[in-house]
C-alpha cells in the first residue's frame, strides 16, 4: 500500500492562522492604545497635594463622612 503524506508549511493551515490571530490583535490594540494615552494626555487628572490629608480604605468611597 503506497500512502502519500502531504507535508505543507504552518503558514498554509488556516486552523493555526485562527490560533495566532486573537493574541497578535491584543497586542497591537494595546500597542495603539498606549500610543494614543500617551499622545493625548488627560489634563484633568491632578496628583493630590502633598499637604493634603489622602483618605484610603473604604472611608475614601464613603457615603458618611469619618469622624474626627
Amino acid at each position: 500500500m503506497n500512502v502519500r503524506t502531504s507535508c505543507k508549511a504552518w503558514y498554509r493551515y488556516p486552523m493555526m492562522w485562527l490560533v495566532i490571530a486573537p493574541p497578535v490583535g491584543s497586542v497591537i490594540a494595546g500597542i495603539i492604545t498606549m500610543v494614543l494615552i500617551l499622545a493625548h494626555p488627560d489634563p484633568d487628572v491632578r496628583t493630590p497635594h502633598p499637604m493634603l490629608p489622602v483618605l484610603h480604605g473604604s472611608t475614601a468611597n464613603s457615603v458618611v463622612p469619618p469622624a474626627d
